[in-house]
């Protein structure tokens, strides 16, 4: 079941008449990252800055208009306790896609430290159907397939606070849906009965394994044989979810698979699959939706529309 947008889940901005902003900023803008990268960079192959305060300084200067825009989306982080923000018309819409690529940078750099795809080192990943032109790194960012609710990155220590979609072409089949279910009113929801309380007790309490893959492990806290062994439930991040992940390493550490662990896992999955207050949203052409990703937990719906394109990008909390 699905309900409407919640103002506690996900708050909507409307730009009105900052989404100017491309037009009169752009020139700043790709100069500054001209200067920082010593040469113009697709947009597609812009790499982590090597000093992103820096760049976040440069760019403060030359988009004071983009800088305003994100100062309004990490109030309505740090200040309403969103979960997600929502701007359905950000500005770029007469932008071409390299022009999208480095508007869509620039504002994760003000955001915060804009992270790589690994196992590649750029920012922006093209969140596509790639039909059989697959790039080796399997994910449903590739696919036309349904995503179950999820957490980006739960396999490195601290996984990035932040992720972006930004919406090249929105799905015109009516697929293709983003879910968000609020992380907190999960926990919530699970502590009101016996049972639920009993799994928030053992998903806290229990550190779970994790296959880690060779390209992550130079992130540290593996163990000796390949794993991550974290709680699914804790302060930061406050979730660490992903059902098959979770599975796999479970079935590698037979000792973990009792009755509790199993109780626990199968209270969280009827939750999102049957829960009330899941949030569906279209991510509209120009639209971005931004999320917490250490409070919610994010799917979306499967589509068959070929054109659909979104960008996203990941970043940590802002290097002083």
């Amino acid at each position: 079941m699905s309900t409407a947008m919640s103002t506690t889940s996900i708050v909507e901005l409307d730009l009105a008449g900052e989404r100017s902003w491309w037009a009169t900023e752009k020139d700043g803008i790709l100069a500054a990252l001209v200067d920082h990268y010593g040469g113009d960079v697709d947009g597609e192959d812009l790499a982590p800055p090597h000093d992103p305060a820096a760049l976040r300084a440069r760019l403060r200067e030359v988009a004071p208009r983009l800088a305003a825009i994100t100062a309004r989306i990490r109030r309505a982080f740090d200040h309403d306790q969103a979960a997600g923000v929502l701007i359905s018309e950000l500005g770029l819409g007469e932008a071409d896609l390299d022009g999208k690529r480095k508007g869509a940078f620039a504002l994760a750099v003000l955001l915060g430290d804009p992270t790589a795809n690994i196992p590649f080192n750029h920012v922006i990943w093209d969140v596509r159907n790639r039909g059989d032109e697959k790039s080796g790194h399997t994910s449903f960012s590739e696919n036309d397939l349904k995503a179950g609710y999820h957490t980006d990155n739960g396999s490195i220590p601290i996984p990035e606070r932040f992720f972006f979609l930004y919406a090249v072409h929105a799905a015109a089949c009516g697929g293709g849906l983003s879910l968000l279910r609020d992380g907190r009113v999960v926990k919530k929801q699970l502590e009101e009965t016996p049972d639920g309380r009993a799994a928030v007790q053992v998903l806290t309490e229990t550190s779970l394994p994790r296959r880690i893959p060779e390209v992550f492990k130079q992130y540290g806290n593996v163990a000796d044989d390949g794993y991550l062994y974290a709680p699914v439930l804790a302060e930061t991040p406050m979730w660490r979810w992903r059902k098959n992940g979770i599975r796999r390493g479970i079935a590698a550490h037979p000792e973990f698979q009792t009755p509790e662990v199993q109780q626990a896992l199968d209270a969280v999955l009827d939750r999102l699959d049957n829960g009330p207050d899941e949030i569906r949203l279209v991510i509209p052409t120009d639209g971005i939706l931004i999320i917490n990703n250490h409070i919610a937990l994010h799917g979306r719906t499967a589509f068959s529309d070929p054109d659909r394109h979104l960008l996203r990008v990941r970043l940590h909390e802002p290097t002083a």
